[in-house]
């Protein structure tokens, strides 16, 4: 999940990062973290009783994977990642997660009973099933398999598309760092190819910094365009048609990187006079161009004539106070060092994770609701100069500057505590004791044991060393998480260099062991029944599975961003109960095959048969017509049609078909000559002429030629002459429709 409201933050920063997806945008490599899906295509809204229909909610998930194939139409690769067992780390927020699901589903039945409305007949659907190790999961990644093989013997347009690879829940490791993980073990082979263009779609606020630390230069994230009905959120409706495309928009990670090197970037110093720095005036307006990284001057426009009855020339704006001259200050120091974008963007993913993450909670009087990430730019800012250097260097923090950074933040410490005070009415706060206020109302602890701040302060660094280092290089330990409710306080976060930190690899818990370590006891029928057995209140571990639980807010407004107050799993005495059970003779051969890890299953386009079948766009540019009106538009997509039913042999190239590309009588011209042509574009033939084709650039084949096109023609491809039944393509018309 990320940070919360992140990318409603970042899309009003920077607006430009957010395209429209048509038909210009093209894809190698498509990653789909399936989980959204899943999600979406079973419960749309967390607040309804769903009654368990796994038949409709498979073919629902079929259903929009197809139309996302069909839409990004990725030419090498889609790999589909389901969430497999995660890290301990992770684990925590996941058992926060489906204990509150499981009161949340409790409260809806009674609200429906309450208003003395009837349930819906049948099994209520449990959405907490959707965890690696279920029976639910298990149905779900052999039914995927099934329809992705069914999909490329039968389905013209994955028989002319890529390979699919299907990481399913018995793949340890969550969807989108299976991704990563595959994106970072292709960089490292030979077939690397900066060139290639990825795409991946999600809407976690973490698939944003995953796309950011590749550091690839072609890298955009696909998602639903959010449209709420109230307070509930309204899913995309796909009709298989090419409105399906305007349900999405796309993020372009390029773009984000280049405002972020703006946003950060030095600028000169000021110059005097009007010279347009600080306490000068502008006569020019500064450009910003995020395709080359540099402002260019504008020169202002001439005054207006003004006549006597005009208003009166506008005054002139105010001075500047001392707090907006020093904020522009910021930005007009000079670097000792040299200034790299790559770093920005780690820099930046860093300060990110300071505001929230799913492995550690995020500092006390950091919330970005609050103008958290707009502190944490003001501060960067104002230090980058002075530390002849960067907060991190790919996975590695630097602890002076990181300390130095966190030293500034703390100064809103008393602020923060003073206003959240006054909203929830605390009584007896006094400011200058907000940590003892803290560490006693959260923490349950006197900030006077030193020993105990110690310790959280380092479990904190810990927690930040393993996120940054799950970024970048994937899982470095599988045993390690945050044994807190609550972070520290940025104030007590001192001494960072005495800290050594070192992780245990370790290993994951097995699929059906990692249910007993997130679900509640209300999901118990999802366990086999040797493990159910353990979550009862009499169990040796049953302390882990309590039925009341308390749920902290803290200052929250929305009771997903709550903090669930129950016990953290104990791994030694988990491993101890679940060892009693001997999975080969206590369990079924269904529990059995859900308990093993395996491994991804991998299809090749190349060993299924091959369709040379036309294949429509789903793509169009008619939902993207800027400044062209409706009459035109319609006029377009009919040209648009009449072309494709007169040429309904010919698969369509990536290149629209333009009005002037006729077939002259020697073949079709290749090439914009002066002579030909001239210099308003092809010469035409006549009202009567043959059909429009497109045209290619360069002197080879075009892409949409049939084998038997390719066999008739001659020198650097052209078709023979011959017959003018096609205006000189040496083919028949009849023969041209067959191919």
């Amino acid at each position: 999940m990320g940070i919360p409201k992140f990318y409603r933050w970042l899309s009003e920063r920077y607006p430009l990062i957010n395209q429209r997806l048509d038909s210009s945008h093209e894809f190698d490599n498509f990653y789909l973290d399936m989980n959204g899906i899943i999600h979406q295509c079973t419960h749309p809204n967390d607040d309804e009783i769903v009654v368990m229909n796994q038949e409709q909610m498979f073919q629902a998930m079929f259903d929009y994977t197809d139309r996302l194939y069909k839409i990004v139409r990725p030419r090498k690769l889609m790999y589909l990642a389901v969430d497999g067992v995660a890290p301990r780390a992770k684990m925590n927020q996941q058992r926060a997660r489906r204990f509150r699901s499981s009161k949340d589903a409790e409260r809806a039945v009674a609200e429906q009973l309450a208003r003395g409305a009837e349930l819906p007949e049948g099994q209520q659907f449990d959405s907490n099933c959707i965890t690696p190790g279920t029976e639910f999961m298990a149905d779900l990644s052999w039914q995927f398999r099934k329809w992705i093989r069914h999909k490329y013997l039968t389905d013209p347009a994955w028989q002319q598309g890529c390979d699919v690879i299907w990481s399913g829940p018995n793949v340890p490791g969550e969807g989108e760092h299976k991704i990563m993980d595959h994106i970072r073990t292709w960089r490292e082979s030979k077939n690397w190819n900066p060139s290639v263009r990825h795409c991946m779609y999600g809407l976690d606020a973490d698939l944003i910094m995953l796309g950011l630390v590749t550091h690839e230069p072609h890298f955009t994230l696909l998602r639903e365009k959010m449209r709420w009905k109230g307070r509930k959120r309204v899913n995309p409706v796909l009709t298989g048609s090419a409105d399906d495309a305007d349900e999405f928009e796309l993020l372009e990670i390029a773009l984000l990187r280049d405002m972020l090197y703006l946003e950060f970037k030095p600028q000169p110093a000021p110059r005097s006079g009007r010279g347009g720095g600080i306490g000068g005036d502008d006569d020019g307006v500064g450009v910003v161009d995020p395709r080359r990284g540099f402002t260019e001057p504008i020169p202002p426009p001439p005054p207006p004539r003004r006549s006597k009855k005009m208003l009166p020339k506008p005054k002139p704006p105010p001075p500047l106070t001392e707090e907006t001259a020093a904020m522009r200050a910021i930005t007009l120091g000079s670097l000792t060092f040299k200034y790299e974008a790559h770093r920005i963007v780690d820099d930046f993913v860093f300060m990110c994770m300071l505001v929230g993450n799913d492995f550690v909670p995020h500092l006390p009087n950091l919330d970005i609701g609050e103008g958290a990430l707009n502190l944490l730019f003001r501060v960067y800012k104002e230090l980058l100069p002075q530390w002849r250097g960067y907060l991190t260097k790919a996975h590695q923090l630097h602890p002076d500057r990181l300390e130095h950074f966190l030293e500034r933040i703390a100064e809103t410490e008393v602020q923060h505590f003073e206003n959240r005070a006054f909203e929830e009415e605390e009584p007896g706060f006094a400011p200058s004791q907000y940590k003892q206020f803290y560490y006693e109302t959260k923490l349950n602890r006197s900030h006077d044991d030193a020993e105990f701040v110690d310790e959280l302060c380092r479990h904190y660094l810990e927690g930040l060393h393993w996120v940054l280092q799950y970024y970048h290089k994937g899982c470095q330990s599988w045993t390690w998480f945050f044994p807190h409710l609550y972070a520290p306080l940025a104030s007590d976060l001192k001494n960072l260099r005495s800290h050594t930190i070192k992780f245990r690899k370790g290993r994951p818990f097995r699929p059906v062991v990692q249910l007993l370590a997130v679900l509640p006891p209300a999901s118990a029928p999802l366990l086999p029944k040797q493990f159910a057995a353990l979550m009862k209140p009499t169990s040796p571990i049953g302390d882990f599975y309590p039925i009341d639980f308390e749920v902290d807010l803290n200052g929250k407004k929305n009771a997903w961003e709550a903090v669930v107050k129950i016990p953290f799993i104990d791994e030694k005495r988990l491993l101890k109960e679940t060892d009693k059970t001997n999975p080969k003779k206590d369990f079924q051969d269904r529990e059995r095959q859900r308990n093993k890890v395996k491994t991804e299953h991998v299809w090749r386009a190349q060993d299924f048969p091959h369709c040379d079948e036309y294949i429509p766009p789903v793509r169009s540019d008619r939902h993207f017509a800027y400044g062209r009106s409706q009459k035109k538009a319609d006029a377009v997509r009919a040209a648009s049609r009449r072309f494709m039913e007169q040429n309904e042999g010919v698969r369509e190239t990536t290149r629209r078909p333009r009005p002037d590309a006729y077939y002259d009588d020697g073949g079709p011209q290749f090439a914009r000559t002066k002579s030909a042509r001239g210099r308003g574009g092809a010469q035409r033939r006549g009202s009567n002429g043959p059909p429009r084709v497109p045209r290619s650039r360069s002197r080879n084949p075009p892409r949409s030629w049939t084998a038997n096109q390719r066999a008739n023609s001659d020198v650097d491809g052209a078709p023979s002459t011959g017959s003018a039944d096609m205006g000189g393509t040496g083919i028949s018309r009849a023969q041209y429709n067959s191919d």
